[in-house]
């Protein structure tokens, strides 16, 4: 529930707390972790959309056109994902989210926005 609620709050991924979580305190493997945030991020989503839908807040043609992309990258990415070792893994979502971070932090003093 608490990714839920910061990823609706904050629009962020999901996977972003869920995949940290997963293997600090529920032990799971690094691609098991992955695996398993995909999952119920799609449940979050799901979720999230609906409340959008009822309220009429969806630009349709604009999801069917990210949708199409976004599907053909996460199967492709899913695929990269099983053949990378799991400390490069971990590596690697660890400075995704610190880029993450200090663009978050950073976006509004470099671009005044």
């Amino acid at each position: 529930m608490t990714a839920g609620i910061i990823g609706g709050v904050m629009g962020i991924g999901g996977g972003v707390v869920l995949v940290p979580l997963l293997i600090k305190f529920f032990k799971i493997e690094q691609h098991k972790a992955h695996g398993t945030s995909l999952t119920i991020v799609f449940f979050i989503a799901l979720s999230g959309a609906i409340l959008y839908i009822l309220r009429g807040d969806i630009n349709w043609l604009l999801v069917a056109e990210i949708a199409a992309g976004s599907i053909c990258g996460a199967v492709i990415g899913a695929r990269l994902m099983l053949k990378i070792p799991r400390k490069r893994l971990r590596l690697g979502f660890g400075f995704f989210a610190l880029f993450l971070a200090l663009w978050m932090f950073l976006k509004p003093l470099l671009l005044g926005g």
